[in-house]
């Protein structure tokens, strides 16, 4: 029988670096970045941070934490675990971390390139907004008051001096390039397809 860890079990904080390290690295060395390094930062039962970073600039974090923070039942997929194929994780679906984004993106008090980025690289990978999650974001949307003329203005926002000043700096230059190309249209269009129903 598999093993599966508990919505209240942290995966140790070594284990998760190996089953990341051993996934991204051949990437890392594909886009030029080299040796990644890992530092990890806080140690408990409830929170765990680990930075990924290449030549002493940090590239993101991963955060492991019980605390706070809820994800719809429907919504948490077994994945496999790439260092031991005996385990799994449970964690969000791609549609759940779209609706997340989405939602980061429009609460942010400026807009953020990175937000329209990582709704890009989601929609590409399939995901969506189905019935109930449309459902959960508009509740969002009606919380906060938020209308479509607000929805427009951040679409709006995401010309190319805001996309290359924050994502150049973020990206390996393959990936910062590649939207550049056309003046980062694909990324309006990305905020466009997923909040078509609000604007």
């Amino acid at each position: 029988m598999e093993d599966a860890y508990e919505a209240d079990d942290l995966p140790p904080a070594a284990e998760h670096q190996k089953v990341v390290e051993s996934s991204i690295q051949p990437l890392a060395e594909i886009f030029g970045l080299g040796r990644l390094d890992f530092r990890q930062q806080g140690d408990s039962k409830d929170f765990i941070k680990i930075w990924v970073e290449t030549n002493q600039r940090p590239l993101f974090s991963i955060d492991l934490t019980r605390i706070g923070g809820t994800v719809l039942k429907s919504e948490i997929v077994q994945q496999g675990n790439a260092g031991d194929q005996q385990k799994t994780i449970l964690a969000p679906s791609a549609n759940y971390l779209l609706f997340q984004k989405c939602e980061t993106c429009l609460d942010r008090r400026y807009p953020k390139a990175r937000d329209t980025f990582d709704i890009d690289v989601l929609q590409t990978k399939a995901a969506q907004l189905d019935d109930n999650l449309k459902t959960h974001l508009d509740d969002f949307l009606q919380m906060k008051e938020l209308d479509a003329g607000l929805i427009r203005s951040r679409i709006a926002r995401m010309d190319p001096k805001l996309c290359t000043v924050e994502l150049r700096p973020l990206l390996p230059q393959e990936l910062s390039a590649e939207p550049a190309k056309d003046d980062f249209k694909r990324l309006r269009k990305a905020l466009v397809a997923v909040f078509s129903k609000w604007i």
